[in-house]
């Protein structure tokens, strides 16, 4: 992706896209970078962030070096060019490099591609109001959005690089991303969400997960509404971190019979897997490397009329192939489970992902979505909560993911917390107790790839279960969460 920005009475700069880049540690790089619409007989100058160890680049705009023996991962590089009039331009891109054999550097390309300038109005998900500790646990205080009728964009070979992901965020496959899952900041406007960011990166986090809700996106057939999406997507990106988008919700008109409400179950999982293919198209190239398919769909209150295995198998089979044919290096992960129990109307986890397994859901997601919560009563060092359940019981979410074959794959918790107001609070001391035992688990625990604390602020519904109070001061959990994150 690139990004130009104009000094007054400055022409914009736009940087050359290199493209992603895939080369062995060890290897000699040599790769330019250039502004191409610069005036003649003028040069920018150039500077980059998070290459590969080993590589540099030069003020004229030439990486080149070799590439560390030890620098094996994927790097998101964002290349910075500035014209002597004090305009500038940056593409971000990934560079992935394999242990091994050093192997010929890849051609570069030179067309940019353009940055997708946030819209005013936006549209907000519709509150569930359900109990349950999740992403429509928020208030929206926004204007009812003016809809825009521009068509889901087209997906075509072109159209299927691999995203680039924030700054600040090498290397990308290695696993302990540590982020918010923080639903309230799509309501907010540009300033507080960049502020909030930025607030959250100086702790350490990297990540932020947030819905791109059907529901809203596109409230009648092929009328969409980015507004809110490109807007919160605009300020993830300008601050440098990654975001799990989770593709959800369910428009009256595309929902199943009998199933009503922002959760409803999709009537074909078709319709559901082109949102699933637009969202990826519109904010792959942006950096959105994460997909995450639903929200608790083994419980009710997010999937009308009754949770159903077969039917959320359908619609994550469909979404993974609609999202891989867009980008077949998106990382799609399984919605996060609800730590509910066996009833009319919930899932075990354990027993959902049996189900999902057994109605061919094997193949069709690279993660698996999980939201072991312990409050009120629990700890995740207890030995008595959902977390348990993810590989301390018979059987658990890592043994049935073994006997299918998925050992390998990784559980991604993508929302955990706890509050401390409501029904079921805990203390302050012990929101932090149990924030920072599960954040030291999940940094010792090679099949945990991600850890979402859900969430940031009680400021605007988040029930108690923000870091911030609803003054929008830090609580105890806040400062030692920092402090643990950064070590």
């Amino acid at each position: 992706m690139s990004r130009e920005s104009r000094q007054p009475g400055a022409a914009a700069v736009t940087t050359s896209d290199p493209a992603r880049q895939e080369d062995a540690a060890g290897t000699a790089i040599q790769l330019q970078v250039t502004s191409p619409n610069v005036a003649d007989g003028q040069s920018a100058q150039f500077a980059a962030s998070d290459l590969p160890p080993g590589l540099s680049i030069s003020s004229s705009g030439l990486i080149a070096g070799t590439i560390s023996p030890t620098a094996s991962g994927t790097y998101q590089v964002t290349v910075t060019s500035t014209s002597p009039s004090g305009a500038t331009g940056s593409v971000s891109f990934l560079w992935t490099v394999a242990s091994g054999q050093p192997s010929p550097p890849l051609a570069q390309a030179s067309s940019p591609s353009p940055f997708l300038t946030p819209s005013s109005d936006h549209a907000s998900p519709s509150p569930s109001g359900s109990a349950s500790p999740s992403l429509s646990d928020h208030a929206s205080t926004s204007p009812t959005p003016s809809l825009s009728d521009s068509p889901s964009p087209a997906v075509s070979p072109s159209d299927s690089a691999s995203p680039t992901a924030g700054a600040g965020t090498t290397p990308l496959s290695d696993s302990g991303l540590i982020g918010f899952s923080a639903p309230e900041l799509l309501d907010d406007d540009s300033g507080v969400q960049l502020q909030q960011l930025q607030q959250m990166k100086s702790m350490g986090m990297s990540t932020v997960r947030v819905d791109a809700d059907w529901s809203g996106g596109e409230p009648s057939p092929d009328s969409f509404d980015w507004s809110t999406l490109d807007r919160i997507m605009a300020s993830i990106q300008t601050v440098g971190m990654t975001a799990d988008l989770i593709i959800d919700g369910c428009p009256a008109w595309a929902a199943a019979p009998g199933a009503a409400g922002e959760f409803a179950q999709p009537a074909e999982p078709s319709q559901f897997a082109a949102w699933a293919a637009a969202v990826a198209a519109r904010y792959s190239a942006q950096g959105t490397r994460y997909f995450e398919i639903w929200n608790e769909p083994n419980i009710q209150e997010f999937w009308s009329p009754t949770p159903n295995p077969a039917a959320y198998t359908q619609d994550l089979v469909a979404a993974y192939a609609a999202i891989k044919e867009v980008d077949p290096a998106a990382v799609v992960i399984s919605g996060g489970l609800s730590d509910g129990g066996n009833t009319s109307t919930t899932y075990d986890p354990v027993t959902f992902l049996e189900d999902m397994y057994a109605d061919g859901a094997k193949g069709s997601f690279d993660e698996v979505g999980d939201h072991p919560y312990s409050f009120p009563s629990a700890t995740p060092d207890s030995g008595m909560s959902s977390w348990t359940e993810m590989d301390g019981t018979s059987p658990s979410l890592r043994s049935v993911m073994a006997a299918n074959g998925d050992s390998a794959k990784k559980i991604w918790i993508t929302e955990y917390g706890a509050p401390t107001i409501g029904e079921n609070a805990v203390s302050e001391s012990a929101q932090t107790t149990d924030l920072t035992e599960a954040i030291s688990q999940m940094k010792q625990t090679s099949w945990i790839g991600a850890f979402y604390i859900y969430t940031w602020s009680d400021q605007y519904g988040g029930a108690g279960f923000g870091l911030l109070d609803s003054n929008g001061d830090p609580k105890p959990a806040y400062s030692a969460i920092a402090a643990l994150t950064r070590a």
